[in-house]
């Protein structure tokens, strides 16, 4: 009697361990079904209308419509600025261009008139600058520094003027240092 009293016990116990653990697999079973869902609904819903930082940087370089980029050039967006768009934006861009910073200077000095540009200042050093005038009086500056065996960071920063440098320094630069005193 003993013994039977122990086996049914045992099996009372037995079966409300498996029952314990049925239970306990569905309750993991239903909260991992419950952040699965949650994960997909905080999501983008719109897969199609966002496919990534690629699509940003072209968006962005598109805009920019009177500067020409080496190809394979990268912008970087949280280093850049942007304010306006096509021939009239002003703003710095952050870019890494695939190239080595001499061909990067070269490919600026040959191309920037094509697109109004009018070169002022160039100086080949560590640090590279080319200082140019440009169309609805603007002016940019773009420094190109070596980044790596065969890349170069470069920024371009371009902004508005008030007066228009040939008229309102020309004179007096001319007065100021080029005079000369008989």
């Amino acid at each position: 009697m003993h013994n039977l009293i122990f086996h049914i016990k045992f099996f009372l116990l037995f079966l409300n361990k498996s029952i314990y653990k049925k239970i306990l697999n569905l309750f993991l079973i239903n909260i991992l079904l419950i952040l699965i869902v949650f994960n997909i609904g905080c999501t983008n819903s719109s897969i199609g209308s966002y496919s990534g930082i690629d699509d940003i940087e072209e968006n962005t370089i598109s805009r920019i419509g009177d500067i020409p980029f080496p190809k394979g050039s990268r912008l970087i967006i949280g280093d850049s600025l942007i304010m306006g768009e096509g021939k009239n934006w002003s703003g710095q861009l952050s870019i890494k261009v695939p190239e080595d910073k001499i061909k990067v200077f070269n490919f600026y000095i040959r191309n920037l008139e094509e697109y109004g540009w009018k070169e002022q200042t160039t100086i080949r050093g560590e640090i590279s600058v080319l200082n140019y005038l440009g169309p609805n009086k603007r002016v940019a500056i773009i420094t190109i520094a070596k980044r790596g065996l065969i890349s170069s960071d470069v920024i371009v920063s371009v902004s508005p003027f008030t007066r228009d440098f040939d008229e309102a320094l020309g004179d007096e630069i001319t007065e100021t240092f080029l005079s000369i005193d008989e």
